[in-house]
């Protein structure tokens, strides 16, 4: 489980994550696609609550990025008897995450957006939402510590399937409990909620049982639950606990960016909600690219090959760029129907084109800007990605801030923030690794 540098192991690694993901964003055109057609109250309701439920599965993923480190070092080492031990402390500490986020929705989420949305049929549809979108939590933390291993050991095609089946049953399940076709009760914006964590279900046990059945995963003694140290949780917690502040602050910053755009009125809301699930697809391959960047880096170190990681840096952005440029060609000639996918009001769809435009050329900022800041997270520098997201977002929530409240302006002006908050995020993350400055804190983790 040694990697190589070339790019046919970058592809190998990243293409079934890549598909993952463009499963994932299937599963978010198709809330929005079927909440759309509810109402435009629904649809704003939608954006806040899939953002806020997005913001508790990126505190999990950190969890997950930080063992995910662990086990690629490890596998980088040969070291494979450890891996299943990692595996073991991180779904403890996700498991428990999971339960802690469950009873802080019930108890204060309420309270929460009636105080931070001033429509209340808003508020209302968001807690409707959110209320069947919590049962999924346990589970989705479940699938975020199978991924981390998968891609820890780089056999990332298993996380392929199972988020194939999460992307189909979620259509299937939207059909039956939205609108309450072949004889289930039609649920509305609840029934979207319980679809997705119904599929959410699903695809962590199916990812579990495929683990658990297969005689080459033996070696790794996963779910043993013996020689559990508060030095591993310890080990975990320290790379997981900036990128944990740093998601926290990224997703918080996105949804104060959805609540800042609600002041302007619920259609420009329900505008931004079409433009987050475009934006979502638009972003589809970066999201596997970027994580193939984190194990490789990782694996990397194991092997002692640091001088390796600028070079395999360069070699996976020429692969982000050009792959997120064919999909914005694609999307741009398409628009139209893209669109119509997403939302059937066609002043709706008409208002969202000139921010479509921006959010393009802000998706090819991404594309480099997240594989420096993965790189540098595969190195257990985590500590300085998240001094690098606080510098970002300060000028991000301050753009926003002044053209929402200050000035307020056109979306387009607006959802420009995107493109000012990842070149800043890129060009900070590029120098920084160019330094070498997290080669002394790469060695502790070996």
């Amino acid at each position: 489980m040694k990697v190589q540098t070339t790019y046919s192991e970058i592809w190998r690694i990243a293409w079934p994550i890549i598909l993952s993901s463009l499963a994932s964003t299937v599963i978010n055109f198709t809330d929005v696609a079927f909440v759309s057609r509810l109402g435009e109250k629904e649809l704003a309701a939608s954006a806040l609550g899939g953002v806020f439920y997005f913001l508790l599965i990126m505190i999990a993923v950190a969890i997950g990025i930080g063992s995910q480190i662990l086990i690629a070092r490890k596998a980088g080492e040969g070291q494979n008897k450890l891996i299943g031990n990692l595996f073991d402390h991180s779904l403890i500490l996700l498991l428990s995450f999971s339960l802690l986020m469950s009873a802080f929705m019930f108890r204060f989420i309420p309270s929460l957006m009636s105080m931070v949305v001033k429509d209340e049929f808003v508020v209302e549809f968001v807690l409707e939402y959110l209320k069947g979108r919590i049962w999924g939590l346990p589970f989705m933390a479940l699938f975020v510590a199978l991924r981390a291993f998968y891609s820890g050991i780089t056999l990332t095609r298993i996380i392929t399937y199972s988020t194939v089946l999460m992307m189909l049953l979620n259509v299937l399940f939207n059909y039956l409990f939205v609108f309450g076709n072949w004889g289930c009760p039609a649920l509305g914006i609840f029934g979207a909620g319980i679809a997705s964590a119904l599929s959410e279900s699903a695809a962590a046990i199916y990812a579990l049982i495929y683990a658990l059945s297969r005689s080459r995963f033996k070696e790794f003694q996963l779910l043993k639950f013996s020689s559990l140290k508060l030095n591993t949780f310890k080990q975990i917690l320290t790379l997981s606990t900036p990128i944990m502040v740093q998601h926290i602050f990224s997703m918080g910053s996105w949804f104060i960016f959805f609540l800042m755009i609600e002041k302007l009125g619920s259609r420009e809301l329900a505008i931004s909600n079409i433009l987050r699930g475009v934006y979502m697809l638009l972003m589809t391959p970066v999201w596997g690219f970027s994580e193939c960047s984190n194990s490789m880096v990782s694996n990397l170190l194991g092997q002692k090959r640091s001088s390796d990681v600028i070079p395999l840096a360069h070699k996976i952005m020429k692969f982000s760029f050009l792959g997120t440029g064919g999909i914005v060609l694609i999307c741009v000639f398409l628009k139209d129907i893209l669109f119509q996918l997403v939302s059937s009001d066609e002043l709706l769809n008409a208002a969202a084109e000139g921010s479509f435009y921006v959010i393009c050329f802000a998706t090819l900022s991404f594309s480099l800007a997240m594989i420096a800041i993965a790189c540098i997270s595969g190195t257990g520098a985590t500590k300085a990605v998240m001094k690098i997201e606080m510098v970002s977002l300060c000028l991000y929530l301050s753009y926003v801030f002044l053209f929402t409240h200050i000035h307020p302006s056109t979306l387009e002006i607006v959802w420009f923030a995107e493109v000012l908050y990842w070149t800043t995020l890129g060009l900070i993350g590029y120098a920084y690794l160019r330094t070498g400055k997290w080669q002394e804190l790469a060695r502790k983790y070996n």
